[in-house]
């Protein structure tokens, strides 16, 4: 078995949004999976438009970074307040990627896309969204690494994990495995 362990050429960061995208005279909807500067991946339809790109629309949080928010002002915080920045694209499909062949999933394929027009602007908006997730991410996998050292840090660990789109909630161990799995998805395979 050949082991891919390559390195990507932009970092990825998870964005688990809603996006639109046009098949002819239809504007239809997909879930994001993650995006990066370079494209982004999606999932929940069952097929992909087959020409050679598609119109892309997606509203995109503007993260702040969150290390220096005080418990306070991080349990007020919701993704709700993020200001978004809605970025318009086309893009072409570059991997299909067929679920398996269970009842649940026999009509869904993830789709790899590749953006082949997008605005400077857009673009650092993307780089800036990815940098931003990778900084909170390493900062929540630091909260979750010293959980138990006192309250504050569990408190911060859980609020940030809510922020960044992670279940809350979760077993401190499982919540781990999620923010290391996304972690080693920025950058490798």
């Amino acid at each position: 078995m050949i082991s891919k362990n390559y390195q990507r050429k932009h970092l990825r960061a998870p964005f688990k949004e809603t996006v639109l995208y046009a098949d002819g005279d239809y504007v239809l909807k997909a879930r994001a999976l993650n995006i990066s500067e370079g494209g982004l991946l999606i999932d929940e339809m069952p097929s992909f438009p087959e020409v050679d790109d598609v119109a892309v629309m997606l509203s995109l949080p503007q993260l702040p970074s969150l290390k220096n928010f005080s418990v306070l002002k991080m349990q007020t915080f919701s993704k709700e307040l993020f200001q978004h920045k809605v970025i318009r694209v086309k893009a072409k499909m570059v991997r299909r990627e067929q679920l398996s062949q269970n009842l649940d999933n026999i009509f869904r394929s993830r789709f790899g896309l590749q953006f082949i027009r997008i605005t400077d602007q857009d673009q650092k908006h993307i780089e800036d969204y990815v940098l931003n997730f990778a900084s909170n991410l390493i900062y929540l996998q630091t909260l979750i690494d010293s959980y138990n050292t006192d309250e504050e840090t569990k408190i911060l660990a859980r609020t940030l994990a809510g922020v960044l789109g992670y279940n809350e909630t979760e077993k401190i161990s499982l919540l781990r495995a999620a923010v290391t799995h996304d972690y080693k998805s920025l950058q490798w395979s």
